[in-house]
């Protein structure tokens, strides 16, 4: 009887022997980003539950920076790094030679790629390699006041479905006894306007015939059509006092004095807290076709991660889309639902509670035959010059200071020609 017992307390210690060198050894991951708003408390719950609740002897370590394109540049230059970042889709052509190909996170996960709207995939990938797995997108959308609609006599629940629309429709809810315009498109929010102006007018920058760069505000036949058709359709709206020549337009929709305006998903927030009633949706194509111009934020691991980091941060993106058998909800799909951000991952988009707001169901783009690319080709790079020293120019010569849209395109094209030089 003692020697059973003393086999089986031997068999006990060697299982437990074995369970312990079986556990996977601690592993650290340093996680690097930008996200300091609000959104970056939910980022800092996300990852603390990651840390509480995987099972792989993992640590993320977050550094959360307001000066992370910075700090990042520099660690770079310098040749080291943390195991993973959150950058944006352009990152492919800034820093390619400093980040992995995720495309090993769907040989080495649960993950697969058919599970993501592949124009995202797309925007995050060069030649084949993806450098980012997204995280979150950034597009413009349009926002409407249902009480200003209904007043006006218009259904609250159906919105303009192309820009001949936005201007009816906001001419019926214009109301000056009341300090309400039909429409809040802002003169100088540069960013959320080349989104409508793509969308009448195609890229901003285009290849030629012999694959060279080139500005597309005019071209043989004259100015871009599609582009001059914005700065008509906004001039005519300021014109008719029916569109404010004014910068924040955003705050006026949240006082209840703008009937329609185009927005990034941020403004949910805004509206919610001031009590606005209003719809959320996707910005109607336009003559350029189907478009969904917007930019990827995600998921990169760095070239200076360890084998052992590199399969520990792939662990956490998984997590993050997929959680672990007994999560409620992924951090994928928080992420939508609280911070108000579309989605661009199937499951989480089919998700029952993701389609019960309306807002989020209105907002997401799951069409592959829409185009993501924003503003140019991948192989211009000077995108925010082209914006603010181009665009936004543009936008105000017209609008603020009354110059005729087809002198204003021929400047635009001068002016994008020398950033090509």
């Amino acid at each position: 009887m003692k020697k059973m017992l003393a086999l089986a307390l031997a068999a006990i210690f060697l299982m437990g022997i074995a369970c312990i060198c079986s556990a996977d050894a601690p592993v650290t991951v340093t996680f690097w980003n930008g996200w300091t708003g609000s959104d970056g408390d939910v980022l800092i719950e996300m990852v603390d539950e990651f840390n509480r609740t995987n099972p792989y002897n993992i640590h993320v370590e977050m550094d959360i920076n307001a000066d992370f394109q910075t700090k990042i540049a520099a660690s770079f230059a310098a040749d080291e790094g943390p195991t993973m970042i959150l950058g944006a889709h352009s990152y492919k052509d800034t820093y390619p030679d400093y980040l992995i190909d995720m495309n090993e996170v769907f040989e080495k996960t649960s993950l697969k790629s058919e599970d993501f709207v592949q124009g995202y995939l797309d925007l995050c990938s060069k030649n084949g390699v993806l450098y980012v797995v997204p995280f979150q997108v950034t597009g413009r959308y349009m926002y409407w006041n249902k009480d200003l609609f209904e007043a006006a006599g218009l259904d609250p629940n159906t919105p303009p479905k192309n820009y001949d629309e936005w201007v009816e429709f906001a001419e019926k809810i214009n109301n000056p006894d009341m300090n309400v315009y039909g429409s809040g498109v802002s003169y100088n929010a540069i960013y959320t306007n080349l989104q409508v102006i793509q969308r009448m007018g195609g890229l901003f920058i285009t290849h030629d015939d012999a694959g060279n760069l080139v500005p597309t505000f005019t071209d043989a036949n004259g100015v871009n059509p599609g582009y001059a058709k914005f700065l008509n359709w906004f001039k005519g709206m300021t014109d008719k006092e029916v569109n404010p020549i004014e910068a924040d337009t955003t705050s006026m929709f949240q006082a209840g004095q703008i009937g329609i305006m185009p927005d990034g998903a941020w403004a949910s927030a805004g509206a919610d807290n001031a009590g606005i009633n209003y719809g959320v949706s996707q910005l109607p194509y336009g003559d350029a076709g189907p478009m969904n111009p917007c930019s990827v934020s995600g998921f990169s691991i760095t070239k200076y991660a360890t084998e052992e980091q590199k399969l520990a941060a792939m662990r956490f993106v998984e997590w993050w889309h997929n959680g672990f058998e007994d999560t409620e909800t992924t951090a994928c799909l928080t992420w939508s639902l609280r911070c108000g951000f579309p989605g661009y991952y199937l499951p989480a988009i089919n998700d029952e509670r993701y389609q019960a707001s309306e807002k989020l169901a209105m907002m997401t783009c799951t069409d592959n035959d829409a185009s993501t690319t924003y503003m140019a080709p991948d192989d211009f790079t000077l995108t925010f010059q082209l914006a603010s020293e181009v665009i936004e120019v543009m936008v105000e010569d017209v609008i603020v200071g009354n110059m005729d849209t087809e002198a204003a395109l021929l400047k635009a094209e001068q002016t994008a020609e020398a950033l090509l030089k």
